[in-house]
C-alpha cells in the first residue's frame, strides 16, 4: 500500500512548516564552529591529528549548513533576520559568524595542505562580515529606546572582541 500523493499546495504547505523554524534561528549558532575550531587546533598542536581532522570535517559541514540556513533565513524571513541585528540580546550573536569564518580559514591553513586559497576566501568573507557588524553598533547607537545595562548587555558581547581578534590571526598563517 502506497501513501497518497500530495498535491502541490499540500507540498508547499509542508515545506513552509519545515522552514518556519528558521525565523527564530539564533545568529549565535556559529559559536559551535568557533569552539570546535579552537579544540581542533589545540588537538593538532598536541599531536592528535586524527582528532583535529575529524573536528575540522565537522566544522566544515557545520559552517556550510549554518551559512545555508542563515541565507535561507535572510531570504525567507528578512524582518526577523534584520530584527535580530538591532536587538540588544540577539544582535551580538552575529559576531560569532565573523570569528567562526576566520577561524575556519585558520584551520584550512594549518590542517590542509594547499588550503591557502580557501583560507584567503574565508578571510575576505570574514572581513565583509566584520564590516556588516558595524550595522549592529550603529543601530544600537542611534536607537532611541535603549534597554538598561542589566537587560541590554550579556556575555554575548564578548564575541565582539573575539571577532576583531580573529581577523588578523586568520591572516597570520599565510602571505
Amino acid at each position: 500500500m502506497t501513501a497518497p500523493a500530495r498535491t502541490a499546495p499540500q507540498h508547499r504547505c509542508l515545506a513552509n512548516q519545515r522552514l518556519a523554524g528558521l525565523a527564530g534561528l539564533s545568529p549565535a549558532y556559529f559559536a559551535m564552529v568557533m569552539v570546535t575550531g579552537v579544540v581542533s587546533l589545540a588537538a593538532y598542536q598536541q599531536g592528535l591529528e586524527l582528532v583535529a581532522l575529524a573536528l575540522f570535517g565537522l566544522n566544515v559541514v557545520s559552517w556550510l549548513l549554518l551559512s545555508l540556513l542563515n541565507g535561507i533565513r535572510l531570504i525567507r524571513y528578512p524582518r526577523a533576520f534584520f530584527g535580530d541585528m538591532v536587538d540588544h540580546l540577539r544582535g551580538p550573536g552575529f559576531f560569532t559568524s565573523v570569528a567562526a569564518t576566520a577561524l575556519l580559514g585558520t584551520q584550512f591553513v594549518m590542517l590542509v595542505g594547499g588550503g591557502e586559497r580557501i583560507a584567503f576566501a574565508l578571510w575576505v568573507l570574514a572581513l565583509v562580515l566584520w564590516g556588516l557588524t558595524y550595522t549592529i553598533f550603529t543601530a544600537f547607537t542611534i536607537k532611541e529606546v535603549k534597554p538598561t545595562l542589566d537587560k541590554g548587555i550579556s556575555g554575548a558581547w564578548r564575541c565582539s572582541a573575539r571577532c576583531w581578534q580573529r581577523i588578523p590571526l586568520s591572516r597570520g598563517g599565510w602571505s
